[in-house]
């Protein structure tokens, strides 16, 4: 039967696995007899060549993620005897692949990768990945539906580490022994993870870009001082983004990240004001080509780069000088509490602010952002509420005033994405952008300085175009200025060209903690010790909250009076407290 046919083939295709693990293990037996294990096969002319070159050939490229897959594994299916689909390998199966693998990489390949800081270096030793690998098989056996996106991975990993850590000599004794080398997955690269927790979120981490965050969010000086994983890597080696697999359908107009192909060409990724993960819930920002970057003259051409301080805010005193959609993960039904994070895959909250003012101070490790929020959804009927987001070092305070009643959120930005070491996340680099590519200059209308609108309504300027992984950032001949930046899960960041200001007058702006946020400052304090500092199980006043949007809900502004009323008596020092409607 057809059932007893496809049973037949998984049996034969799991035995020919066995079988090439088998080869792996005898191979390497054998090279300790002989000695051969301390005494590696030399590299040939064409080894060397092909670790030099760090862009891939013509004939070993695609347009896309699906049709360079093919063009590889061509090339692999004619030059291996025996390969296997990615699909018919276990992910434990890949991982021996790899282990023994590594066990004869070659020593002038490894130093050649590690003295230009490229991306084929492999700085960890076999345990390490070993024990790596067991606690990612742990986690995704409780969350199956991270087994095809792990797999995909492993087998992209596995191809790499046999084509460009190997020797052709040593590949050649493999092939004798009857190896089975796996082929690449052929198919758009799979989504990974659905936002279920830190265990998830390692598995995707590892899949994805390791800590891609710390390339621009470590310490200013740790990135000075060239440690490692402080600086982007290069993101035109490679071919497979979005590294989150774009979960959400986005079109290249909305995002078009640097390692994907097609590569990104100008007024693409430019997306405008958004309100959705939806595509079409858009705003675009018109675009038009002006000149490619070869044909600009580069004298003309202001490069990325913030001021080491500055002050963002209207001479006029007006709302503007600076202004954002903030785009981050869903961590409430209200979208109150949110910040950015390292990619798209769960549901995202988009909320669009007018700042009165933002400071920056790279010395101080510090920003600080004052602004007014426009109400969305359920809330569009109530008066805007105002926020101040703070940054110093490697914890953030928000501080909302919520109509009647102050509420601060003490947070840790960097969510522990890795604990071994630990790291943080820390303001921006103020040279984030020192190495984006430049694509080109563009007449692109930018959203609500000086008074503009969105979309066609925007401000219509010539700005150069920069891209760096998934961020686009723009800049003004003219001003030299940095004037607008978008990176799809991130948000959309304009700055008003004539509110530059390269210092700031006053450093209490950047007192930490706030006063709101100790005990005795505001009646809701989340995530916040008696000091003010993060805590991630201490916080008070959760009932106001939940109060207040009860009333809120049911009663509309009107009810914001009678909320008072009853705060009052928990907590006098709001008595103080007038509502504006």
């Amino acid at each position: 039967s057809s059932r007893q046919h496809r049973l037949l083939g998984r049996r034969r295709r799991r035995r020919q696995r066995i079988q090439a693990m088998r080869t792996l293990v005898v191979s390497a037996v054998t090279a300790l007899l002989l000695g051969e294990a301390g005494a590696s096969a030399s590299a040939s002319v064409n080894d060397m060549r092909r670790a030099k070159t760090k862009k891939p050939r013509a004939a070993y490229k695609g347009d896309d993620q699906t049709t360079m897959s093919n063009v590889l594994n061509q090339h692999l299916k004619r030059s291996e005897k025996s390969t296997l689909p990615c699909e018919q390998w276990s992910t434990v199966d890949l991982q021996e692949f790899m282990a023994a693998i590594a066990e004869h990489r070659e020593d002038e390949l490894q130093q050649i990768y590690h003295s230009v800081e490229d991306r084929r270096d492999l700085k960890h030793t076999v345990e390490d990945h070993k024990s790596h690998w067991a606690k990612l098989n742990h986690i995704v056996s409780n969350h199956p539906h991270l087994y095809e996106p792990q797999q995909e991975s492993h087998c992209r990993e596995a191809v790499m580490w046999w084509t460009h850590h190997l020797v052709e000599e040593k590949r050649g004794h493999f092939r004798l022994q009857g190896i089975t080398v796996p082929l690449l997955p052929e198919g758009p690269k799979k989504p990974c993870g659905r936002g279920e927790g830190s265990d998830e979120e390692l598995v995707c981490l590892y899949i994805n870009e390791k800590n891609s965050c710390d390339w621009c969010h470590s310490t200013q000086a740790e990135h000075d001082a060239g440690a490692e994983g402080t600086t982007p890597p290069d993101a035109l080696q490679k071919t497979t983004g979005p590294d989150d697999g774009n979960p959400h359908g986005w079109d290249r107009l909305r995002r078009c990240d640097q390692d994907q192909l097609p590569r990104c060409q100008l007024c693409e990724g430019v997306a405008g004001k958004v309100w959705s993960d939806r595509n079409e819930d858009i705003d675009l920002t018109p675009c038009e080509i002006v000149a490619n970057a070869s044909d600009v003259d580069p004298k003309t051409v202001a490069p990325p780069l913030y001021p080491k301080a500055f002050t963002v805010k209207r001479k006029d005193g007006k709302q503007g000088g600076y202004s954002d959609t903030l785009i981050g993960w869903k961590t409430d039904p209200f979208c109150f509490g949110f910040f950015p994070q390292n990619d798209s895959i769960p549901p995202l909250c988009y909320r669009s602010e007018d700042s009165l003012v933002k400071y920056y101070d790279i010395e101080k490790e510090a920003t600080r952002i004052d602004y007014t929020i426009h109400n969305q959804g359920v809330f569009s009927i109530f008066p805007n509420i105002t926020s101040t987001i703070l940054m110093v070092q490697d914890t953030m305070w928000i501080q909302n005033h919520l109509w009647v009643v102050d509420q601060c959120i003490c947070a840790n930005p960097s969510g522990n994405h890795c604990e071994t070491p630990p790291c943080k996340s820390y303001v921006h680099h103020w040279d984030t952008f020192k190495t984006a590519q430049y694509l080109g200059r563009e007449k692109i209308a930018v959203e609500w300085i000086q008074n503009h609108g969105t979309g066609k309504s925007g401000k219509m300027m010539e700005l150069d175009h920069f891209i760096l992984w998934s961020h686009h950032v723009w800049t003004d001949p003219v001003s030299r200025r940095l004037v607008r930046a978008w990176k799809p899960f991130n948000g959309l960041q304009n700055y008003d060209p004539e509110a530059w200001v390269d210092s700031v007058a006053d450093d209490s702006v950047f007192e930490a903690p706030p006063k709101k946020c100790k005990k005795g400052g505001a009646p809701i304090r989340i995530n916040c010790d008696d000091e003010g500092h993060y805590h991630p199980k201490k916080s008070e006043g959760i009932e106001h909250l939940e109060a207040l949007f009860m009333i809120a809900a049911q009663k509309g502004p009107e009810g914001l009076q009678d909320f008072v009323d009853v705060l009052y008596k928990s907590h006098p020092a709001a008595a103080d407290t007038t509502i504006v409607i």
